[in-house]
């Protein structure tokens, strides 16, 4: 298995993070999150949003332990909202409960802690699941901004034709959609026909182009920032 991605785990309890961290280390690299008494939804998001991690793993019982005042489900909806295909899980200590289910609309992202780590088979496929759910997000980025490479190699080259251009704005906007957390990366003017066809008389210009219009849209894949996970003792 791939041991570079990075997991994050909400979880409001430490030893439950520990655990955790412990049966997944030979597979993944797990970090956590400061969770406190004041920690509120708001303050919690932005360190998710920041920390450099591939696929985000949520306990469902959050309020458990009355030091948070919401539940996975409400943090799950937020990053189903503002980053709609970033891999996550809801993680829970009964798949089949009716609250989960009741509050978590998609129950494929739903697993159960008890089953997932019972065999070495079950522990197997569900970091199966979890890679391959990290390789198809990063592989549908990479064939976008291929798509997108191409379409302005050509645009410089030889020109593109109305439907190519309108398929630069369409990808151009699926990668900003990807990460509604940021702010809009490339101002759509600098999309426009005017711009396409300047875009076509200088392969520099068109390089440059590019850069812009991608290296923040796939920060979570090429330029996220460091984070340092949190120590917990042993």
């Amino acid at each position: 298995m791939n041991s570079k991605f990075t997991i994050g785990y909400i979880d409001e309890d430490p030893k439950q993070v520990k655990k955790y961290k412990r049966k997944l280390k030979e597979y993944f690299y797990v970090i956590d999150y400061d969770i406190k008494k004041e920690t509120t939804l708001e303050s919690l998001m932005e360190q998710v949003y920041k920390s450099d991690i591939d696929l985000l793993m949520i306990d469902f019982k959050l309020n458990e332990t009355n030091i948070l005042a919401f539940n996975g489900d409400v943090v799950e909806s937020l990053i189903y909202d503002n980053k709609p295909l970033f891999p996550h899980i809801i993680f829970t200590n009964n798949a089949d409960d009716s609250e989960t289910k009741d509050k978590v609309e998609d129950w494929k992202i739903i697993f159960d802690k008890t089953k997932v780590f019972s065999s070495d088979e079950e522990i197997e496929k569900f970091v199966t699941i979890l890679t391959k759910s990290i390789e198809q997000y990063k592989k549908h980025i990479s064939n976008k901004k291929k798509i997108l490479a191409d379409l302005l190699v050509k645009g410089e080259k030889e020109g593109l034709s109305s439907i190519e251009k309108n398929d630069l704005l369409v990808i151009q906007e699926e990668l900003n959609n990807l990460d509604k957390t940021q702010r809009n990366e490339v101002p759509k003017q600098l999309t426009s026909d005017d711009k396409i066809e300047t875009l076509s008389k200088t392969r520099k210009e068109a390089e440059k182009f590019l850069k812009t219009l991608i290296e923040k849209s796939s920060k979570n894949e090429c330029q996220r920032p460091n984070t340092k996970e949190k120590i917990n003792s042993n």
